[in-house]
């Protein structure tokens, strides 16, 4: 979108506020490229996506439990010491797929139980570890939080910030004001009255004591797409995956004996609410799509929907609302990360790509009311007993101090961090995200003739 064909609200009194401070703090130089923002409306909008699904919306198109097969078990993939599967061996139904609706908050199903799945999914935090984080995890950290603690706020927001009654008394350090971001009047009050909206909606879901669905349709959803606009150069989607299953190829399981069935295995499967996709309008990726499709590689994600398992994602969001359990957050999101990575590790595998574990990492997101926290997922061998399976840190509190929606400023830090995440995940360079290791595999796999 250029900036020319934006939506620029009405409020004089917002444009005298920019227009009078403007002169004085805008240097003479080239425009930048970002993408002005457009307002957003105090309304609830829908995902950014072709297929929007309501969270209510029911699944038409279960499959059949019984058909995943030993040899396709996700306790076998990724892992060093699979679990013996034999001929009478089954699997009791992931929760994801009895129903259209989201599971039950987790109970038994804790990360302590994760952790002794096959493969394991290990949460911890980032201080206490016996061995430093791998550097690939440190330069992630360090780039996600990149102009995230100063310059993130155009100086000319200043005095709007100062004199806007909606939004009351604010505090803003002098460090976080940006004197070198030189949009123009127009572009400065459409982003005003986005994060303004933003700051209200997030207030009012806290002190009405809203729920998930809320913090999802007026606070996050407003949230992502706005850094969208500014730095995702259309590119991306953030697509609700609520209620879509994921493949159980890519879950864990723990032993779930019955009376009737010692060898049973329950997998562990929870949804989680929102991904980022690499959108199929942008003329780079529709264009591969369309060659995975004609090399019968098109199955590229972890999902058993029609339309996202030809998709290619990353990331992953759980939220929930203020009164939400945060470790509930925390369990939903790493099933879903870790489910992510196996495919890929699988499909790096098919291509006969090489990789660094450590290489691939992929950060995540918990969203708990106006507080938002960072985890880095990657492979890890011999992460449990000598098997290999998907190591969580996080949430990276140190790095990221207090992320909230409940400030002005908390809100302008959140923006600067999600464009920092999309940037990541296009980066073209050779030892970028999508340059060395993403797009190079579904690239092989493309080029690749069919069977």
């Amino acid at each position: 979108m250029h900036p020319g064909s934006c939506h620029v609200p009405k409020d004089d009194r917002t444009r005298s506020w920019v227009t009078s401070t403007q002169q004085h703090y805008f240097p003479l130089s080239p425009p930048p490229d970002e993408v002005a923002p457009e307002p957003v409306s105090s309304k609830r909008k829908r995902v950014m996506s072709h297929r929007s699904d309501s969270l209510k919306r029911q699944r038409t198109e279960p499959e059949p439990v019984d058909e995943l097969l030993p040899e396709q078990s996700a306790s076998q993939l990724g892992s060093s010491t699979p679990f013996p599967l034999h001929e009478k061996t089954t699997f009791s139904p992931p929760t994801s797929r009895l129903s259209s609706k989201r599971s039950p908050s987790p109970t038994r199903e804790t990360p302590i139980i994760l952790r002794s799945a096959w493969p394991p999914v290990v949460v911890e935090s980032l201080n206490g570890l016996k061995v430093a984080p791998p550097t690939h995890v440190e330069r992630l950290g360090d780039l996600l939080a990149d102009g995230v603690d100063s310059r993130f706020i155009p100086k000319g927001l200043e005095q709007v910030i100062k004199s806007d009654p909606d939004v009351g008394y604010q505090v803003i350090k002098p460090a976080d004001y940006d004197s070198s971001d030189i949009r123009s009047a127009d572009e400065l009050t459409a982003l005003w009255e986005t994060v303004k909206n933003l700051f209200l909606n997030a207030r009012d879901c806290k002190d009405g004591n809203r729920d998930e669905n809320a913090w999802c349709d007026d606070v996050l959803q407003p949230l992502i797409h706005l850094a969208m606009r500014i730095y995702g150069n259309e590119q991306w989607w953030f697509q609700g995956v609520q209620s879509q299953s994921i493949n159980p190829a890519y879950l864990s399981a723990i032993p779930g004996p019955t009376s009737n069935d010692a060898n049973r295995l329950k997998l562990i499967d929870r949804k989680t609410d929102y991904a980022l996709s690499y959108s199929h309008r942008h003329p780079t990726y529709s264009s591969l799509y369309k060659r995975l499709i004609a090399a019968n590689k098109e199955e590229i994600s972890h999902s058993l929907d029609t339309f996202t398992k030809r998709t290619a994602l990353f990331s992953g969001f759980e939220i929930k609302p203020a009164y939400g359990v945060h470790t509930e957050a925390e369990l939903q999101m790493s099933i879903w990360i870790a489910a992510v990575l196996r495919k890929k590790q699988e499909l790096a595998y098919t291509a006969q790509v090489p990789f660094e574990p450590a290489a691939i990492v992929e950060p995540a997101f918990t969203v708990v009311g106006h507080e938002h926290y960072v985890y880095y997922a990657y492979p890890k061998n011999e992460l449990v007993a000598g098997r290999s399976g998907v190591h969580v840190l996080g949430p990276d509190s140190d790095r990221f101090e207090k992320l909230g929606t409940d400030s002005i400023r908390g809100i302008f830090r959140l923006v600067r961090l999600y464009g920092n995440l999309l940037k990541y995940g296009t980066d073209k360079d050779e030892n970028g995200y999508w340059g060395g290791f993403l797009g190079v595999v579904l690239e092989k796999l493309a080029s690749d003739l069919p069977l």
